[in-house]
């Protein structure tokens, strides 16, 4: 069905008096979370928006091939299902009758889905996207299935539960009552080579559906650079698995929370030797950050420590000799300055189940007082 005849029988149902333009808006509005201003057509110089008159010729032919490919991969069918399942009775049964003579199967119970679907293959076609034939997609099928029963417990590991698609971010589970359970596909990352697991990932299916049908190359690339970030996350993450990090870290971290205004007035530090651990023009993504933190922190939370150690709470020494050797594992893998104070701030997290904004704290702490980096050479 072409988009044309699909968007004319919608209008006339489920329009309700709306004109061309503002139904076309409210469609796609349903359809994809990318807004008017990312469809990436030509726009009007005065509203930053499509002109009216733009937007009627999209709905007397297909969808252009631009706009399409803007909003393939962040599509949101149940949305359009939900909606349409919402009518009235009456008005999903004339719908339905609208589309019979092109599937006979339509009927007022699930015209909504069946619209959502031939809105997707639209969309995806206007992208430039085909469908493989039915025995491609059948042997595709049983690929997937062998690679998830032998990979898929890492691969859905390695992404943290979410879908690595670059703007997608989708959970990779799905909650049924009280039941979790997990639905994700496992996809070639280059599909020009091989099933190894370096060049596999966990996607959201629709993401997975979408990228089957997709040889633009240059999405290959973003999706490599994924998981190669996916990789090397998951890798680090092993690596301190075995390292012991005393669980008396969340009292720091809970007096720390608790600290207010008038605490930290009076306190703070000139961290002269943050230059020494930390090259503002190398490293000035967290230079800022853990330099703001050492200024205004050290000094309370080394009075935090140093209490909780005279009452028995915490081990200071442990804590400094575990920080230690947690950097130095780091540092000998070659992980980058950046890699190790996020990794480190993942491992107190971890411990602790606090926010990452107080682990950063910590790790800022230790910075400062040298057990986390070394002198610059």
């Amino acid at each position: 069905m072409e988009f044309n005849t699909l968007f004319s029988i919608l209008k006339n149902r489920l329009g309700d008096g709306d004109d061309v333009p503002y139904f076309f808006r409210e469609l796609m509005a349903m359809i994809t979370t990318v807004t008017e201003e990312e469809w990436g057509t030509s726009k009007d110089p005065s509203a930053k928006k499509l002109s009216d008159n733009t937007i009627r010729s999209y709905t007397k032919r297909t969808l252009p091939k631009k706009l399409s490919q803007a909003i393939v991969y962040r599509l949101t069918p149940e949305v359009i299902t939900e909606r349409i399942d919402k009518r009235p009775y009456d008005t999903r049964k004339i719908l339905a009758e609208d589309l019979q003579v092109y599937d006979s199967a339509i009927n007022a119970d699930n015209v909504g889905q069946k619209i959502s679907d031939y809105l997707v293959e639209i969309i995806q076609k206007s992208a430039g996207m085909l469908p493989l034939d039915s025995l491609k997609q059948q042997q595709q099928e049983q690929r997937e299935l062998h690679l998830k029963s032998q990979y898929g417990d890492y691969l859905l590991q390695e992404a943290s539960g979410y879908c690595p698609f670059p703007g997608c971010g989708k959970q990779l589970h799905v909650y049924v009552g009280a039941k979790v359970s997990p639905l994700f596909s496992v996809s070639k990352v280059d599909k020009a080579k091989g099933d190894e697991i370096d060049n596999l990932i966990a996607l959201c299916p629709r993401c997975y559906s979408t990228y089957l049908m997709d040889d633009n190359k240059k999405l290959c690339k973003e999706l490599k650079a994924a998981k190669n970030t996916l990789a090397v996350h998951h890798r680090s993450v092993q690596l301190l698995d075995d390292m012991a990090l005393e669980k008396g870290i969340i009292g720091v971290i809970g007096k720390i929370k608790d600290l207010k205004q008038q605490d930290i007035i009076g306190a703070s530090l000139d961290p002269k030797e943050i230059k020494q651990k930390l090259d503002p023009n190398a490293d000035m993504a967290i230079y800022g950050v853990v330099n703001y933190y050492v200024s205004t922190y050290f000094l309370k939370v080394k009075e935090i420590m140093i209490n909780l150690d005279k009452r028995g709470v915490i081990d200071y020494e442990d804590i400094q000799d575990q920080m230690k050797a947690i950097y130095r594992k780091l540092k000998k893998a070659n992980k980058s300055r950046i890699e190790i104070f996020y990794e480190i701030v993942e491992k107190i997290h971890k411990v602790s189940l606090q926010e990452d904004i107080y682990c950063q704290i910590v790790v800022s702490y230790f910075i400062q007082s040298c057990e986390v980096f070394d002198a610059i050479t």
